[in-house]
């Protein structure tokens, strides 16, 4: 008995250094946590795919990883590039001619000052605290930049991970469910649900980002708004904001339409915004997305905002799927509690029929 407690006492040991050891490595290398986590979204993703690939149709291992990657270049990093391409120069370009944004702002005022229904609400903002806006805007590019050359590495780390994690995916998935300590169904429920969770997120944040941005796009070139797919790519690119969403963008933009003379248009895409920018935004998660994982909207809007402050760009993924853990745990502590009753139940059984008397050879 004291061999076996003494056992037990250096298995918890080694996993619990185990443990600490890969929780300094994370915190070591959590510059890279967020391509990390970006590896395991696409291999999540594109599974499915490499699977059919090298087991089905009996491709080349390292070519079929190679034409995933190819892929996912194409399809992800060369739009992010070409976005950011345009909408970082054209922000530099508007914030840093202080004239026109002073004018702008100037025009924004006059229309305040000779409405009677926006003058009760006492609104007053000098030019010095629109310039010392500005100067703050500013004041975040450089950071901006940082972050772009951040998400350009952590890209490559994704990639790059992700082509270890496929060449050996089942070796790997095999030794992940021996590191789970509970019951085979807990696993594959644990398994799926995160994955379903991972790939409604995936999908469903550049969904919305793209069909908000195309809608605005298309509002904003009809009601005669100045570089119209500029501000829709700034729209769409805004959907991943916590609360406020594409609001941030297309408030100020229809204020600006109504303080230029066009009030009426200026009504009119307001509520078009309101109605068709905003409202796809409810038809996609009640549909598509809802089919994929049944997440709530709260869990989404501050998982978030936890995930972006815990993973920076990442937890706009993980962020929901952090917030959901504890009732994924929770159903799985209820899977095990009613299969321990099942064997509890099981075996009470096996005693009662072993203690029956053996019915006497005839």
């Amino acid at each position: 008995m004291q061999k076996l407690f003494q056992k037990i006492n250096v298995q918890k040991a080694i996993l619990f250094i185990a443990l600490l050891i890969i929780i300094i490595i994370l915190i070591e290398l959590n510059y890279f946590m967020s391509g990390l986590m970006g590896a395991v979204t696409l291999y999540v993703l594109t599974r499915k795919f490499y699977l059919k690939l090298t087991e089905v149709q009996k491709r080349n291992k390292d070519l079929s990883i190679a034409l995933i990657i190819f892929l996912i270049v194409i399809t992800f990093a060369v739009p992010l590039w070409i976005a950011i391409e345009i909408l970082i120069p054209k922000i530099n370009e508007i914030i840093s001619d202080r004239e026109t944004v002073l004018q702008k702002f100037n025009s924004i005022r006059i229309l305040i000052e000779n409405n009677e229904f926006l003058k009760g609400f006492d609104i007053s903002v000098s030019n010095a605290q629109v310039l010392q806006l500005v100067n703050k805007i500013i004041s975040y590019i450089p950071s901006t930049v940082q972050w772009v050359g951040q998400t350009f590495a952590n890209i490559f780390v994704a990639l790059f991970i992700l082509y270890f994690m496929l060449s050996n995916a089942r070796t790997m998935e095999a030794r992940f469910r021996e590191l789970l300590p509970v019951s085979r169904q807990s696993k594959k429920f644990f398994i799926t649900e995160n994955a379903a969770l991972i790939k409604s997120n995936a999908y469903g944040i550049p969904i919305l980002g793209l069909s908000q941005g195309i809608i605005a796009i298309i509002g904003y070139s009809v009601f005669g708004v100045h570089n119209a797919i500029f501000w829709g790519l700034l729209t769409g690119a805004a959907s991943i904001v916590p609360v406020l969403g594409t609001m941030f963008i297309y408030i100020p933009v229809c204020i600006y339409q109504i303080a230029s003379g066009d009030v009426n248009g200026g009504l009119i895409l307001t509520l078009y915004c309101v109605v068709l920018v905003g409202g796809i935004d409810n038809i996609l998660r009640f549909t598509i997305l809802k089919k994929m994982a049944d997440i709530h909207p709260l869990i989404t809007v501050f998982g978030v905002v936890l995930g972006l402050k815990i993973f920076g760009v990442m937890g706009l993924v993980f962020g929901p799927v952090m917030l959901s853990m504890p009732g994924i745990l929770f159903k799985i502590y209820k899977i095990e509690k009613l299969l321990a009753k099942k064997e509890k139940a099981e075996t009470h059984l096996k005693s009662e029929l072993r203690e029956l008397p053996e019915e006497p050879a005839v």
